[in-house]
Formats: structure tokens, sequence, C-alpha cells
């Protein structure tokens, strides 16, 4: 929504990465310097105040769009800020929630309904968007989904937090001083920079697969990806503990090769069936790493850990954003694909190296 405003009150592609600029500036600005705050903090409380202050927000973006459509810009950082605490919150507190042995379980049905609701909210979008005259309405419905989520939230148990012993600064150090979570950080940030290259590299590849029909086949791929999330959430649930470093290293080499097929399919079907494929890679990757990172690290510095994560993932997508742009339009989108499918593939047989030095180290 706000991405459409931008672009259609200055036509500009930079609108667009100012956008994600003031996102990203949000990352670096509080969300990394308060990377401790979901361990210090008493996580339910916090995730309530900042959903409830987000809902106020968002809904005040009707009036301050009609003011000034650039007013977005610092509603988005505070937007931004709002994501860099929460989300981290969220993903700290799974282990609160659910049994020892049912916290990747428990990533992968959050992945799977997360994947649902925003497939349902964009196809919703793309409705309202094509009969509304003025789409600034809809920011009253994002806003009320704010809300619930604060309600729901509101109902659960304790989610953790709220160790007073843990200092807010140098949380982002602390966790990358984990020997165990370094290397699971490295890979978040290495595989999330290539997914940033795909955002500027699908819809071109759409357009070389069949110049007349752009827009629709990328609807297509688009839909494939999303069944793929889907149901390699589904996959990733299934992953068994011991286990899950292989299949995280694993799913990344399914990830490069599957990009790889998209980039060189002479048609629609195989590159909407590769595409699929590389949306389960995606999918187990993220369960795993997420729930590795929660086993390798204390349980007073989940909320630390989880917000390193998103801080190096942010920035690996920012700069993928970028560099996916300048390699499409210097070597077409089937050699952005073969970059990105190579650069995958490099992560994950690297990081499968690692493990097998490891265990050799450990035997």
């Amino acid at each position: 929504m706000s991405l459409v405003l931008l672009y259609g009150a200055t036509r500009s592609p930079l609108s667009i990465a100012g956008a994600y600029a003031a996102q990203m500036l949000a990352v670096l600005t509080v969300g990394l310097p308060l990377a401790a705050l979901a361990d210090r903090a008493d996580r339910r409380r916090l995730v309530v105040r900042l959903e409830l202050a987000r809902c106020g927000l968002v809904a005040s973006l009707p009036l301050l769009t009609r003011w000034s459509v650039l007013g977005l810009y610092p509603a988005l950082y505070l937007l931004g800020i709002v994501e860099a605490l929460v989300t981290p919150a969220r993903q700290a507190s799974v282990p609160r929630l659910v049994g020892g042995g049912e916290v990747g379980q428990a990533n992968a049905v959050l992945l799977g309904a997360m994947t649902l609701g925003q497939a349902l909210g964009f196809a919703v979008a793309g409705v309202a968007l094509a009969h509304l005259a003025d789409p600034r309405p809809l920011y009253l419905a994002d806003a009320a989904t704010f809300a619930a989520a604060s309600l729901l939230v509101a109902t659960l148990d304790s989610l953790g937090g709220g160790v007073r012993t843990v200092r807010l600064r140098g949380g982002f150090a602390r966790a990358w001083a984990i020997r165990a979570v370094r290397p699971l950080l490295l890979v978040a940030g290495a595989v999330v920079f290539f997914v940033g290259m795909l955002n500027p590299s699908l819809l071109p590849l759409a357009y070389t697969l069949s110049p007349a029909s752009g827009p629709s086949l990328y609807a297509v791929l688009e839909v494939g990806l999303i069944a793929g999330l889907f149901a390699g959430s589904a996959v990733a649930g299934r992953v068994a503990a011991e286990l899950r470093r292989p299949a995280l290293a694993g799913s990344i080499l399914l990830f490069g090769v599957a990009i790889l097929t998209v980039g060189f399919s002479p048609t629609l079907a195989p590159a909407a069936a590769a595409i699929a494929l590389s949306g389960i890679g995606n999918a187990v990757y993220s369960v795993t790493n997420q729930t590795a990172l929660l086993e390798a690290s204390d349980p007073q510095m989940h909320g630390t850990v989880m917000a390193a994560r998103f801080a190096v993932a942010q920035a690996g997508k920012a700069l993928g954003l970028g560099a996916g742009a300048l390699v499409t339009a210097r070597l077409g989108a089937r050699g952005g694909f073969a970059v990105i499918g190579s650069g995958l593939l490099a992560v994950g047989a690297t990081y499968a190296l690692h493990l097998l030095r490891s265990r050799a180290a450990g035997s």
C-alpha cells in the first residue's frame, strides 16, 4: 500500500528505495542498539504495547498521506522500529509456549500460518486496489489486524523476558560471541542476501519467458513460490533435532539448485515447478536456522539472539536488493538467477563443510 502511494505520487524507483532505506535505518539505529530489549523487558507486555502503538500509527496514515505522501517515510521508520523489536520478542517466546522438543514444529506451523496470511492479504489487497478509487481506507483494515494481534497476545501466559540483569547495550556483540551462534548468523545473512537479490529478478524473468504475458506469468511464479513455502513449512516441522543442522545445509543446497533450474527453464511449466521447489528449500532453511539458533543459546539470551538474526537478515536483504538490481541489469534475468543459485550453492556447501569439520574435530 505505502509503496503504491509513493510510486504513484513520484513515479520514481528511488521512492521505493527510500521506503526500504527508512526501514533499514530503523534496524540500524534502534534494532541493533536495543537487541537485548526482548530479554530485559517482559515480552508479553512489550509485544502488546508495541502492537497497539503500531495500530495507532497505521490508523493515522490515511490522514497523514492526504497532507503529504512523503510523510510515509518517517512513519515507515517508526514502523520499522516496532518490527525490529516485536519480531525477535515473538520468536524468542516460542520455547516458552511449547515443549522443548516441539520448538521446530511450532516454528514450522508459524511459518505456514504467516505464508498463508500473507498470500490472502496480497490477494485481498489486489482486489481492493483494483476496485477502490482511493486505497487509503485499506490502512484501517491493516490497523485492525495489529489491534487483534495485541488482544491475542494479551490472552497468553508469560512469554518470558524480564531478566533485569541483562544489559541493553552490546546485545549484538554478546550474541555474536556465542561460538555455536556465529556460523548460524553468518548463514542467515548470506542466504537472505541472495533471497533479496531474487526480488528485482523475478519480474524480469517472467517477461523473459513470455514478453507478451509477463504480468500473468509473474503471478503464476509468485503462486508457485507461496505454495512451495507452505509445503516446505510442513516438511520442516518433521525434521528431527539431531538432523537440524544437516537439514539446514541440505535445504540451502536444494534452494540453490532450484533457483539455477528456474533461470535455465525454457518455458513456464518447469520454471513454476522449480520455483515451488525453491520455496520448499527456503522454508526448511528458515525454520531450521531459527530453531537451531534458539537451541544454541541460553534461554536468557533468546531475545538477544533473535534480534541479532533479525538485524543480520535485514542488512542482507537491503544489500541483496541493490545487488540484485545491478546484476539483473547487467546480466539479464537468467544471468541474475544463475548468480543467485550459484551463491546459494556456495553458502550451502560452505556450511556443510563446516559441519563435517566440526564433527571430525568433535570425534
